[in-house]
């Protein structure tokens, strides 16, 4: 706690902390950040509430400070009755019993039938000030009026210094929402009492309570919306009185809430969660957010949020990197374009004739491209990182006679990329969907028209077919607008390191003095996790996983009478991580064509990691269930990367030891590996870095992918301060101090150097 304060306070631009689960991350986090957050604000009060045309140097002393007390008291008069405000409308929400009357309430809605008509779009005109374009504009104008009115003086109350409060996945803001739930904070003024003003905001997939749209898939829930609110009778959620809107702001505030609650409270008001929750904002001190609405700019804009002097937290921030390059990367390949272009093919014959000329010729320019694009990949043989530059796709047609920017243009304004989905799936032609192709092909013009030199049009491949891919792969221009802008950037998670590479990848233009780094230790007692280094077993032949030695018969033999010998010691659950599907299924396949498979399944019930999502939950259910009702346990095969490595906790009985098999490289033959060791490689020479100096770094790249993937696989054992387990890594470059050094802090100063593991771990359990 006190190094995350020191560090705002100190006024750093970024923070790297890493701190294992279980040792209280997410409430040191909050509590550090609110504290400093109260105690600016009182210390602060007259800078925020002054007004500069109000005071002059030229005063005497006494009028200034009694203009001072003036500020501090009516701010602090202004903040009571916002919090007076807030108890009576919490009060009074609970005695109308809003949730039953909801309930009874029968709003009438006349059922629309789908006609035809809803999949054309308006008619299209490039400078029409009725367009389609045009009249969401004046939309949403509209609603922000709507929601930025303010009618009670009470609501005049904001914080304009806030903390943000951001992570990958919907349940680990749940997580943070809870957590904040048990704290509670001294006030920014003496002698009153003061709550969390905090909000929750999301995506219209997880805020919007109108079932014709939230069952709409990602791509076109958005489109979906504001086609409904252009109908006649528009959404009946997305009221216009404005008490209703203030009702539900004041309520979201009232009290600590989490997504699920807006959108309960939504219902009970019959009020869109997803634009009402905006006329809170500025009243609130800590905004939860998911990844994809802070790296956005666009995201950010839409919903107002102003980061300029915040605080912005960022969660499980390992995943950082990869989420900002996800967000911003597309591909397309020829059985996409395929699908594309007959589609456009149905839905032109279908509606021909009531489409306007501006529709009808953006289609047959949008149909033209996309026949350019797959013939360019028809004709082109290419190896999987080889660029591709934008150029060359038109080279030999005539594509780059179609201006692309004016078709991304018709495609964003003119929402037909839903309206053509909508179509194919209500048909269920053979070239419907269950994936938004079209909503893909829009991306991927979309990068053609703005490709920049931070990012990399580049060709890969996935089974036999061929992928033309667009990936940024300069995250940082991303993320230094959040720095610039933001008072301090805290990046925490359970497994940070090796944190070079947030130096190097993520933050390369902040001041290495402007960086604060700080690990903490595991709560659990030294006695609790011992790590064993296995680089040899049997007859004393070396343990060698890599990509070219790791299939030899007699090393997967002998890796299967190890973990034969750790299933005699180890009680309840082991769990086994390899390095990819391919190498698992070649050791299961070797060990049942020997006698291996049938001992280990005699000491443990044997489960294998499925590559279908669908089959996680029945496999982690069957696991668990073999652990409780048997003594001897259960072995769990799994694959670092894949469906158990990350986001599921492995506690107590469900895993007392975790094996690593080699080390997780990925494909280096990969399209975005290629592109990405390339464009370090240049970047680095570029700088005045020699080919060997490049050469370096981008190894250095490629290997700390690696140990990233093994702390966050390894750290799913150890969950809480009473858990205990071993932990073995399996490889004898497990013993070289590089590798060792980029460990998880609590991993590296847990390594056991003994010969005798079996007997070590023995006793281990044996005191337990």
């Amino acid at each position: 706690m006190d190094a995350i304060y020191d560090t705002i306070e100190n006024r750093y631009k970024v923070g790297l902390f890493e701190s294992p689960t279980g040792t209280g991350k997410t409430l040191s986090v909050i509590c550090s950040t609110m504290t400093w957050l109260r105690n600016y604000k009182r210390d602060h009060v007259f800078d925020i509430g002054a007004d500069p045309d109000e005071s002059s140097d030229d005063e005497p002393e006494w009028v200034k400070s009694a203009y001072r007390s003036s500020i501090v008291d009516k701010s602090k008069e202004k903040l009571k009755e916002f919090e007076t405000h807030l108890d009576l409308v919490e009060k009074s929400h609970g005695g109308k019993m809003r949730a039953e009357s909801a309930g009874k309430q029968k709003v009438k809605r006349r059922q629309i039938q789908q006609e035809d008509a809803n999949f054309l779009p308006d008619d299209y005109h490039d400078t029409d000030s009725g367009s389609i374009e045009a009249q969401n504009v004046k939309l949403n104008r509209e609603i922000e009026s709507l929601m930025n009115h303010q009618v009670n003086q009470a609501k005049e109350y904001s914080c304009k210094t806030k903390i943000f409060f951001s992570s990958r996945t919907h349940s680990q803001l749940n997580q943070f929402s809870s957590q904040l739930r048990l704290t509670s904070f001294d006030a920014s003024f003496d002698d009153m009492s003061e709550r969390t003003k905090y909000l929750p905001i999301g995506s219209r997939k997880q805020l919007c309570i109108n079932e014709k749209v939230s069952k709409r898939g990602d791509h076109s829930i958005n489109d979906a919306c504001i086609d409904l609110q252009k109908t006649k009778d528009g959404c009946s959620y997305l009221t216009k009185d404005q008490s209703l809107v203030n009702e539900f702001s004041d309520l979201s505030l009232s009290r600590i809430r989490d997504i699920e609650d807006l959108a309960i409270l939504g219902t009970e008001l019959h009020a869109c969660p997803y634009y009402s929750v905006r006329q809170g904002l500025d009243s609130a001190e800590i905004v939860s957010l998911p990844y994809q609405l802070l790296f956005q700019k666009s995201s950010r804009e839409a919903w107002g949020l102003d980061i300029k002097d915040a605080i912005v937290i960022i969660d499980e921030a390992h995943n950082v990197v990869d989420s900002i390059t996800s967000l911003y990367a597309v591909k397309i390949t020829i059985s996409q374009l395929n699908k594309v272009i007959q589609s456009l093919k149905v839905y032109l014959s279908k509606f021909a004739k009531r489409l306007n000329s501006g529709n009808r010729i953006n289609i047959t320019k949008l149909t033209k491209i996309c026949k350019v694009l797959a013939k360019f990949m028809e004709l082109e043989q290419p190896s999987p990182g080889a660029e591709v530059k934008p150029e060359d796709i038109f080279e030999n047609s005539t594509g780059d006679l179609v201006n692309i920017h004016k078709l991304d243009e018709y495609l964003t304004k003119s929402k037909i990329a839903y309206k053509i989905e909508s179509y194919m799936e209500k048909t269920e032609t053979e070239f419907s969907t269950t994936t938004p192709v079209l909503f893909e092909i829009a991306k991927f013009l979309r990068a053609l028209t703005n490709p920049g030199k931070e990012g990399k049009f580049y060709w890969d491949k996935t089974g036999d077919e061929f992928e033309l891919r667009y990936m940024l792969l300069d995250p940082s221009v991303i993320f230094n607008e959040i720095v610039t802008q933001a008072r301090c950037v805290l990046l925490c998670g359970g497994t940070m390191e090796p944190m070079s590479d947030f130096s190097e990848f993520l933050i390369p233009q902040v001041a290495r003095d402007q960086i604060k780094k700080f690990s903490c230790q595991h709560i659990i007692p030294e006695s609790n996790l011992e790590v064993y280094t296995v680089d040899k077993w049997g007859n004393d032949s070396e343990f060698d996983f890599s990509f070219q030695k790791r299939e030899d018969v007699s090393q997967i033999d002998r890796l299967g009478q190890f973990i034969l010998q750790i299933c005699q010691v180890v009680p309840h659950g082991i769990v086994v991580f390899f390095s990819s599907y391919n190498f698992l299924y070649k050791v299961v396949h070797q060990w049942q064509k020997t006698s291996t498979f049938q001992k280990i399944s005699t000491l443990k019930t044997i489960f294998q990691e499925p590559t279908s999502s669908s089959h996680v939950d029945s496999v982690l259910s069957e696991y668990s269930n073999a652990i409780n009702t048997s003594k001897r346990g259960a072995i769990l095969f799994s694959v670092v990367g894949g469906k158990l490595s990350e986001g599921i906790n492995f506690s107590d009985n469900l895993s007392r030891a975790v094996l690593m098999v080699g080390l997780p490289y990925p494909n280096a033959f990969s399209g975005e590996i290629v592109a990405k060791r390339a464009f370090i490689e240049a970047q680095v020479v570029e700088k005045g870095g020699t080919p060997q100096k490049a050469k370096e770094c981008s190894n250095e790249y490629y290997e700390n992918l690696c140990m990233r993937a093994i702390n966050q696989s390894i750290g799913r054992c150890i969950r809480h301060a009473n858990d205990y387990a071993l932990i073995y890594l399996v490889d004898k470059r497990y013993k070289q101090p590089r590798i060792q050094n980029k460990l998880s802090q609590w991993v590296k100063n847990r390594l056991v150097f003994e010969g005798n593991i079996i007997g070590s771990s023995a006793k281990f359990f044996s005191n337990k």
